[in-house]
């Protein structure tokens, strides 16, 4: 029924214009109604329904009031209209009393790129790039970047020029993204900006601000990398070389190490058994006295008698050996192992013969002592 209405009243004003001013929710607009009259009566602003309207009565001025400001110029009457919401949505009028009007049909739409205001952070010196999403309706408009001047907008840049001072904009249609590129930083270019598109006809047209970024100017620079020196990808490769070189070495000096140690200890260890074993067919001076070392020849052909090693406790050093012989035996070559002190003395008689032989030994600490036993005939 709305729409109908002002279709019904630009039917009927004559020559006054209807048109159709596009809006986003959070966003502004501004409405440029045109005039050829220069009078010096107040301009207006006015909601139909219900009615509200804002006056301006300087020209050449800006005049605020709650989210509106406005300006009187030469055939140019501006209105800015900040912070839209769906509510705001209707019919407008701008114009002079009694002079002139247009008729504007304000729609407030939304849309995912233009939901929530961005936030920035450039460096001193260094480039940013701001990129703004436009919905599919503005694919065809001119781009523009306005920054906010208090209640004011500036125009930075638009697409009829893809460079202005160190503002450089780029607009990609295919993916429906404007790019606009800020060189050398400064501190001033901190603030609010708008990313916009111009749309109108010959007596009204408008720039809708459907994105906001705000952009935070900072003295701190993170320490940019420093490139690495010509030649020193050489440098750290002949490094890992010669450290995994050095940690092989010392893992196979390390592995020949315990393997050596192993078979050391294992030899030791064998020893250690051998020696246990060998030490129960020895003669313990402390356990016993007596030692029987026999004849290994059959006794009954000899005669013999078993050979008897006394070992007295004391004196430690002297040894007694007797040996009881058959008659007229040769001289006999007895051959004994015994772990013998360091000096010994071994004295063998025979009875039958009645003949002496003493023997002395000097040894080593454990070692296999060979005796020679003569026989001496004793004489009468």
């Amino acid at each position: 029924m709305k729409i109908l209405l002002i279709f019904t009243l630009c039917l009927i004003s004559g020559p006054v214009s209807c048109f159709d001013v596009i809006g986003y929710s959070g966003g502004s607009v501004i409405i440029y109604c045109k005039h050829k009259q220069y009078g010096v009566l107040n301009k207006y602003f006015c909601k139909e329904t219900p009615k509200q309207c804002v006056n301006v009565r300087i020209q050449n001025k800006w005049s605020h009031k709650d989210r509106f400001s406005l300006r009187d110029s030469s055939e140019v009457f501006t209105v800015i209209y900040r912070n839209l919401s769906l509510q705001d949505a209707g019919s407008y009028r701008c114009g002079e009393a009694g002079e002139w009007k247009h008729d504007v049909n304000l729609k407030v739409n939304t849309d995912s790129c233009c939901l929530s205001p961005n936030t920035m952070t450039a460096y001193l010196g260094e480039t940013v790039t701001i990129n703004c999403s436009y919905p599919e309706e503005f694919k065809t408009n001119y781009k523009y970047l306005f920054k906010q001047d208090g209640q004011d907008f500036t125009e930075v840049i638009t697409t009829t020029e893809t460079q202005r001072d160190r503002f450089s904009l780029s607009d990609d249609r295919s993916s429906k993204v404007v790019s606009v590129r800020i060189s050398d930083v400064r501190e001033d270019d901190g603030g609010v900006y708008y990313c916009a598109v111009l749309s109108g006809g010959d007596s009204v047209s408008y720039h809708s601000f459907y994105t906001e970024v705000q952009l935070q100017v900072t003295e701190t620079s993170p320490s940019p990398k420093q490139p690495p020196p010509p030649g020193s990808s050489v440098i750290i490769i002949i490094i890992i070389v010669c450290v995994c070189v050095a940690l092989l070495l010392i893992g196979g000096s390390a592995l020949i190490f315990y393997k050596l140690r192993g078979t050391k200890t294992q030899g030791s260890i064998s020893s250690f058994n051998v020696a246990k074993m060998g030490s129960k067919n020895r003669i313990s001076h402390s356990a016993c006295d007596y030692e029987e070392i026999r004849d290994p020849r059959p006794n009954a052909d000899t005669g013999a008698t078993p050979l008897s090693v006394e070992l007295p406790s004391d004196p430690p050093n002297a040894v007694n050996v007797t040996a009881q012989q058959p008659p007229n035996s040769p001289v006999q070559h007895i051959y004994s192992e015994v772990d013998l002190p360091t000096e010994a003395t071994v004295s063998i008689q025979n009875e039958d013969s009645h003949t002496n032989s003493t023997v002395a030994f000097h040894t080593e600490k454990s070692a296999t002592v060979y005796a020679s036993v003569n026989h001496h005939p004793q004489l009468e």
